[in-house]
């Protein structure tokens, strides 16, 4: 095994003076993860529908479990599922917590607790990675990068109390050696989705994206017998549901890719299909006619596009070119004909943007029939190409959220923010017009060419699907203010689709989703208005300097 580079920092030099205790060989470790605020991704309204709790489990803390010494005893505790409770806390002699930007404010609240309460922290994961130095005054550890290869040396550091405050990791680890998650430490019964993944890194260079710093840009994947004995693990534990493959882009090495995609066919006609896939991929799948046809054939249902933008000018700027190589109408349409059913990530606050650009949106939106267009603000994240750009511009201004919860950006934007927010808001208000969001979502079934060889997820028992629909046509049928739009829907779905079983329950998870983003859009409009009223507020306290 090769051996990592890990390079060692300090806050200032009192942490540098400050030592730990040793914590001992067989450690109690509680490893947390913290609560996530309604977004487009938590299909939270949804959610209140089904018999489970939330999409999906923390992927990246189970793997870290796997990493631990046989020797540790382990806990997890979901907080988007189940409640942390200081008993939890002082039953562990380390608290493990890996968040996300979005989790920031849960995050600290979890460490600030174990402070509290007298335990030691490590934190890792991408926030962790993005802002040590603001890690480092909340948590003991802090681990940046990935620990894959050299978590061993630093759970020997915390048993012999020589862990250093942070641990920089530069290598990429050798992921054909990552151990299988500890699935076993969840409540499967909780999620409506299980995570695996096949590769990290992307090989573009898309300028505002942090992934190709987290992870490179030379995708690393898993061997295939790998995938199979994590699929393997699953099934012996009663999964029988969506299985979300969660690579950033699963393409990224396409031929390692089509690879895995004839081992998984072969595995699950040797199972009679138990579960289907979704994924993330980047436009140039539509160039990859072996490889849509391959995925189809493994039981990939849909995925996931960060299509971003209908301007090529911005496109362009941010170095997004690979959506520039064919007509993205055209990419789209050729997806749904070869049987994956698209949805989509949109982003508004570039620099080339115009005011223009919340119509083109929503044109495209409607012209390509994505019912779940995930749309959001350009954020600055540490450590990208756009936050060293807007940081040498004098642009960066103090985060107060995340990119992917309607937070505003955090830089100068060359559009006026009101216009901004302003715009956002009316794109959000026309994409999830009840009447218009049911009207794509029909458009999108009939664009989508499902085919025979794909196979629904495994349906919860004959009880459980009355529950669903008796909620569903309480909630949304007869409660709410969409109804007319819900049952128009519903009912060419039954009478169009009845013999079609994957289009019949991709139609019905599109039905339920109306919970969550028709609401969430009327969240996210009194989100806009309350940032307006900030803005305003700041422009009549501090007005705008008028040029002689």
């Amino acid at each position: 095994m090769k051996e990592s580079r890990m390079a060692c920092a300090f806050a200032s030099s009192q942490d540098a003076e400050r030592t730990f205790p040793p914590l001992g060989k067989g450690v109690k470790a509680l490893l947390v993860w913290p609560r996530i605020p309604n977004s487009f991704w938590t299909f939270t309204g949804m959610m209140e529908l089904l018999p489970e709790k939330v999409v999906m489990p923390p992927l990246g803390l189970i793997t870290v479990a796997a990493l631990c010494p046989e020797s540790w005893t382990l806990r997890l505790v979901d907080q988007c599922v189940e409640e942390l409770t200081d008993e939890d806390i002082l039953w562990a002699d380390l608290v493990m917590v890996s968040a996300m930007t979005v989790q920031r404010d849960g995050l600290q609240e979890v460490l600030a607790r174990a402070r509290r309460l007298g335990r030691r922290t490590v934190v890792g994961g991408p926030y962790a990675s993005g802002e040590p130095a603001r890690m480092l005054a909340i948590a003991d550890h802090v681990v940046v990068g990935e620990p894959d290869e050299v978590f061993g040396e630093i759970a020997r550091d915390l048993e012999e109390g020589n862990a250093r405050r942070l641990y920089e990791i530069a290598d990429k680890p050798d992921v054909t050696r990552t151990p299988a998650p500890r699935f076993d430490l969840l409540n499967l019964n909780c999620y409506a989705s299980m995570s695996v993944q096949f590769s990290r890194g992307c090989p573009f260079q898309c300028e505002f994206c942090d992934i190709i710093i987290l992870y490179g840009r030379k995708p690393r994947t898993k061997l295939p017998a790998q995938m199979l004995a994590e699929l393997d693990t699953l099934l012996s534990l009663g999964w029988r549901k969506q299985v979300f493959m969660v690579d950033d882009n699963f393409i990224g090495n396409h031929t390692r890719a089509l690879e895995l995609c004839g081992v998984l066919e072969k595995w699950q006609q040797a199972r009679d299909y138990p579960v289907m896939f979704y994924t993330e991929a980047s436009m140039d799948l539509a160039r990859k006619s072996a490889l849509m046809e391959a995925m189809v054939r493994a039981n990939f249902f849909y995925v996931f596009l960060g299509i971003e933008s209908p301007s090529k000018e911005s496109l362009q700027e941010v170095k997004k070119l690979q959506n520039l190589a064919m007509d993205a109408v055209s990419c789209i349409d050729v997806i749904h004909k070869k049987g994956l059913w698209v949805t989509g990530g949109f982003i508004v606050g570039f620099d080339s943007d115009t005011e223009g650009i919340f119509e083109q949106q929503v044109e495209f939106i409607e012209r390509t029939a994505i019912p779940w267009a995930l749309i959001n603000f350009l954020h600055a994240l540490p450590r990208t190409a756009l936050y060293e750009r807007m940081q040498r511009e004098g642009r960066i201004l103090e985060s107060r959220g995340s990119s992917s919860d309607g937070t505003p950006p955090n830089f100068r934007t060359l559009m006026e923010p009101d216009v901004l927010l302003r715009g956002f808001g009316s794109t959000v208000a026309a994409i999830y017009d009840p009447e218009t969001f049911y009207a794509r979502a029909w458009r999108s079934l009939r664009s989508w060419e499902s085919k025979r060889c794909q196979h629904p997820a495994q349906q919860p028992t004959a009880l459980a699907i009355a529950g669903i629909l008796a909620r569903s046509i309480w909630l949304q049928g007869l409660r709410s203010s969409y109804r007319k739009a819900y049952w128009k829907y519903f009912l060419k779905l039954l009478t169009r689709f009845p013999l079609n079983r994957a289009k019949l329950w991709m139609g019905v998870t599109i039905l339920v989703s109306g919970q969550h983003f028709i609401p969430y859009a009327g969240e996210l409009a009194r989100k806009v208005e309350s940032e307006l009223e900030r803005v305003r507020h700041v422009r009549e306290v501090i007005p705008v300097p008028v040029e002689q």
